[in-house]
């Protein structure tokens, strides 16, 4: 009885060991990043924003849910206006998940938009 190729044979071990390592990897970054996407991100979004807003108005609106590590509202890079639309960073997940209260809330007039941001990988 013969077995076939030993190059053939060779060839599918490989292929099978990259499948699994590529499996290995996924599982692997998967658990990295908290296991859950963007439920263990730390990053709000806000949305809706007046134009005019700052960034220390929304560092005050929303500093009170807990420590903030960054603040950014989003411009269009040509004429440097607000797009509506920040991404604040919390110090942990938890502090960002109560900032989720201010979403309905009006500033300005308008209602905000607040959810956990997507990791850019997610979009």
């Amino acid at each position: 009885m013969q077995l076939g190729n030993p190059t053939l044979l060779l060839i599918s071990i490989l292929v099978i060991l990259a499948i699994l390592g590529g499996l290995f990897l996924f599982f692997v970054r998967s658990r990295k990043l908290g296991g859950g996407g963007a439920s263990s991100n730390r990053q709000i979004y806000i949305g809706n924003l007046p134009y005019k807003t700052t960034e220390k108005e929304l560092y005050d609106q929303f500093a009170q849910y807990g420590k903030i590590e960054s603040v950014r509202i989003v411009k269009d890079h040509r004429t440097s206006r607000s797009k509506g639309y920040a991404f604040i960073t919390y110090v942990n997940m938890r502090d960002a998940k109560k900032s989720l209260v201010n979403h309905g809330k009006k500033l300005s007039g308008r209602s905000l938009v607040v959810y956990i941001a997507k990791p850019r990988d997610e979009t």
